[in-house]
């Protein structure tokens, strides 16, 4: 509930000012029309070159595109760093550290650099193979393959990064060393007590990761040229239509957080703070 109201909050923001004066009653008044009229959703709209549509179902499909792309991301993200960081612990120690110097440079780079050199790079390639490998915007369709690619590789970075040294400082804990002394093998030890008890600090931290790759959206669709729910909300400015695009972005997402933070609670009978 807090949620909604401070969305609420922020989507009255623009009347807050008239020009460069506060004007608390325009704001409230605005806040009042808002809230008045999201009490019957079905009957916003929104203006589109001069004529006004109906808000739903108009912005249901550049949505549900929006949440696939971000949890197809964010799905793939956690496997591969998860993958990698079990394959690296297997390692000797001097390439882990070697591993986690690499890791801190990659982390630097920043997400508009690596889009435009995956988009070069399928361009190069289509003009001299003229093999076309993924869609890089949007016209009559919508890619799927490059986004999402895109918008996992430095959450995969700052994941596999994070894993690693939670995983690391867990494998130092005194009860590994009387596992390895009982004879357990080092894959044994990895994934039956060090993943166990360190995933359960990286899945409070996760949301960190999340909410990164939802501000990378917008940048992912504006490139793309996808229409999904940040391009829609641009493209159809409104008060009506920023409230109702951040409200369909931020309650499913933290229902989602909820149900994951009592499902791990559950299981390791540990409290873990994920929303």
């Amino acid at each position: 509930m807090c949620i909604v109201i401070g969305l609420l909050l922020i989507g009255s923001s623009p009347s807050l000012f008239n020009g460069i004066h506060l004007d608390i009653a325009g704001y409230l008044s605005a806040l009042a029309d808002l809230t008045k009229n999201l009490a019957s959703p079905w009957h916003l709209t929104y203006n589109d070159l001069g004529t006004t549509r109906p808000l739903f179902p108009a912005i249901i499909s550049p949505w549900l595109h929006s949440l696939l792309t971000l949890f197809l991301s964010f799905i793939i993200a956690c496997f591969i760093a998860l993958v990698f960081t079990y394959l690296t612990l297997l390692l000797p120690g001097r390439f882990i550290k070697a591993v986690r110097f690499i890791l801190f440079i990659l982390e630097a780079i920043p997400d508009v650099v690596i889009l435009a050199v995956m988009q070069i790079g399928d361009i190069y390639i289509y003009q001299k193979t003229h093999l076309l490998l993924f869609d890089v915007a949007a016209y009559n369709n919508q890619p799927i393959f490059l986004p999402v690619f895109v918008l996992s590789l430095l959450p995969v970075i700052m994941l596999y990064r994070m894993m690693l040294i939670d995983f690391i400082e867990e494998s130092e804990k005194p009860y590994v060393e009387l596992a390895k002394g009982k004879g357990m093998s080092q894959r044994t030890v990895l994934l039956g007590h060090i993943f166990r008890n360190a995933l359960v600090r990286i899945f409070s931290e996760t949301k960190y990761i999340f909410w990164f790759m939802l501000s990378n959206l917008l940048v992912i669709e504006y490139v793309f040229n996808i229409f999904g729910l940040t391009n829609f909300m641009l493209r159809y400015s409104s008060n009506v239509t920023f409230t109702v695009g951040l409200l369909l972005f931020f309650v499913p997402i933290f229902i989602i957080l909820s149900v994951c933070q009592l499902v791990i609670t559950k299981v390791t009978k540990e409290r873990v703070d994920i929303v």
